[in-house]
């Protein structure tokens, strides 16, 4: 299993120091969606800028998502 760490971002980054474990980067990927749809759920704001990075355990980002745009959008 490898760590991945989900960095929120809107203009100032907040770093994710617990992470959490999957066997494959697909499963952080589909991991992201869940923490996005639930910040698009439940935001009182349509901040454009909010993303969620997920970046491995060797500091590499290996997927951006948008909280409250298209949701076809994705690095």
């Amino acid at each position: 299993m490898q760590k991945f760490y989900f960095d929120m971002k809107d203009g100032v980054p907040m770093r994710d120091r617990v992470g959490v474990e999957f066997n494959t980067n697909a499963e952080a990927i589909a991991h992201c969606g869940v923490i996005a749809q639930h910040f698009y759920d439940e935001s009182l704001t349509d901040d454009q800028d909010l993303e969620i990075s997920v970046v491995n355990a060797l500091g590499r980002e290996i997927h951006r998502e948008f909280v409250h745009r298209d949701k076809g959008l994705c690095a």
